[in-house]
């Protein structure tokens, strides 16, 4: 049997790790606002920047300034490779996220066609 198990949400990207690839593909998400992939790692995408940034908001909701600061620094750094991304999400995206009062759908996804070497589905991850 496969309890807890979503299919849905498996990428083989043939390298070590599906947390290293998920990383890098979160990591140019900050950095550019949008990325262009296929539809199942688009799924994965979607999943994991809406988890991190509401785990980011109830952080700020829930502790005071300083401790949200410190326990948000953790949490990036340990999902976001690059500094400067980093800052980018704590200072410009975070503000404007908490502000919204949402807690999901900060990520949103849309259909691009096919692509022309294998017939992929591309699909569009732009930050809400």
């Amino acid at each position: 049997m496969q309890h807890r198990k979503n299919a849905l949400l498996e990428i083989n990207t043939g390298v070590k790790s599906k947390w290293v690839y998920i990383r890098q593909m979160l990591t140019n998400l900050v950095r550019n606002g949008k990325v262009t992939t296929t539809s199942k790692r688009a799924a994965v995408l979607k999943a994991e920047a809406d988890a991190l940034i509401g785990r980011l908001i109830t952080n700020t909701k829930n502790y005071s300034e300083a401790d949200a600061k410190r326990e948000n620094i953790r949490l990036i750094k340990s999902v976001i490779y690059s500094e400067a991304e980093g800052k980018k999400l704590l200072n410009d995206l975070l503000p404007k996220f908490v502000e919204s009062g949402k807690m999901s759908g900060f990520v949103c996804t849309y259909k691009l066609g096919y692509r022309l070497g294998d017939g992929a589905e591309k699909i569009l991850v732009k930050l809400a």
